[in-house]
């Protein structure tokens, strides 16, 4: 069982205020003072408040067949001529549906819910109930009930959510308001001596019981279930966060805005990505295409095209078992083509060894030209040498030591 403070106010307050604490055990205690004294000893407990009967309109509509929430909508205009205010001006809470389907209406003037919310939250209260402290009345098996009050005002509960505030002279008309009859008959509770009732009024009284005190009788008689929580609406209790969300709204917004900017960013970053690695992709087949036409299938020419390499470099494959022409080329290349007045006739390429055909000005310029070889790493060797006129005509054959 929850614990609650069951609080009843009216115009004395914050100075002087009646409560009610019940524990989790069922234990009760009552308390008055001020609205501080009991904020002190609050924590932990579910507030519910009972407001004066005088300033809620207990009353019911009956609703056509239609759309349940339209309807909903239209209470407010179908109660407009019995209202003393503006409709704009009043707060309507729902209750429950009677058996002939009768839907339980509260109204209270917006002005005075904020006036007793905020009396509330000044000293650090959150109501989770506020209601009409005629809807606390011990309602017994009729569902009616009576308290005379000491100020001379008579709280009457005429049904489970039906009631009104009249004064004692005014009781007379009871008897003559539609639903009433002996059949349902009504407890009365009075603080002080017997209360001397209208001769018209007796027959409706089954029973009298003096209150020794008040704020117990409606403690007791409080069932959540059997009331209208006027905290409905634009004024329905909030959880923890939506009381600081009006202060974070702006900055969540920005946030959000921003997360999606910097979401939208990114996606257009990555397609940008995209488009330039297709782009590099196409290069990179073109580039291959243009290095190896005889290629066929293309998968990954990067990895093809470091195989191919490769292969060139000596590094595997066919070319690499018969040696490797580049590496020939690359130490000899330079020789021949600084040495002078020679001439490349003729050029052959076999098992690893490279055949040359040359024309150059003399004998000593072929031997410069194979020590100069030698040096690079290259074993050279002259099957033939013819001199013709002034040249020589010679032909190498050059292989890696």
């Amino acid at each position: 069982m929850m614990k609650r403070i069951i609080l009843r106010l009216d115009e004395q307050a914050p100075d002087l205020c009646a409560w009610t604490k019940i524990e989790a055990d069922g234990f009760m205690a009552g308390g008055r003072g001020s609205l501080a004294e009991l904020a002190a000893g609050a924590e932990g407990y579910r507030l519910q408040v009972l407001l004066p009967g005088s300033e809620v309109l207990l009353t019911r509509v009956v609703l056509p067949p239609g759309n349940r929430k339209q309807l909903l909508a239209a209470i407010p205009y179908a109660l407009e001529e019995s209202l003393a205010g503006e409709v704009e001006e009043q707060h309507f809470a729902i209750g429950a549906a009677d058996a002939d389907g009768a839907l339980g209406v509260a109204v209270i003037a917006r002005e005075r819910l904020e006036y007793w919310l905020a009396l509330c939250r000044e000293h650090g209260l959150e109501p989770a109930l506020l209601t009409s402290e005629v809807l606390a009345l011990p309602a017994g098996q009729s569902g009616r009930a009576m308290l005379a009050a000491a100020d001379g005002l008579v709280l009457v509960r005429s049904g489970r959510q039906d009631g009104f505030v009249l004064d004692h002279d005014s009781l007379a008309i009871i008897p003559g308001l539609p639903g009433i009859s002996p059949e349902e008959p009504f407890i009365l509770f009075h603080e002080g001596e017997k209360v001397d009732l209208p001769a018209e009024l007796a027959p409706l009284v089954v029973e009298h019981r003096r209150v020794p005190d008040v704020m117990a009788l409606l403690a007791e008689g409080l069932r959540e279930k059997e009331i209208i929580n006027l905290r409905q609406g634009d004024y329905r209790p909030q959880a923890h966060w939506e009381r600081h969300w009006q202060r974070w709204r702006l900055p969540a917004v920005l946030l959000l805005v921003l997360l999606l900017v910097q979401t939208g960013m990114g996606i257009r970053e990555n397609h940008r990505l995209r488009l330039y690695e297709e782009q590099l992709s196409a290069e990179i087949i073109q580039v291959y295409r243009q290095a190896f036409p005889g290629a066929q299938r293309i998968v990954n020419p990067r990895a093809q095209m470091e195989h191919q390499l490769q292969t060139l470099r000596g590094g595997g494959g066919e070319l690499a078992a018969e040696g490797n022409l580049l590496r020939i080329m690359e130490r000899g290349g330079p020789l021949l083509a600084a040495m002078g007045g020679l001439e490349l006739r003729g050029l052959r390429y076999r098992a690893g060894e490279l055949d040359l055909e040359i024309e150059i000005a003399d004998l000593q310029g072929l031997d410069t030209l194979k020590e100069q070889m030698a040096e690079q790493g290259l074993e050279v060797e002259i099957r033939a040498a013819t001199t013709r006129g002034e040249r020589v005509q010679a032909r190498l054959q050059i292989k890696e030591v």
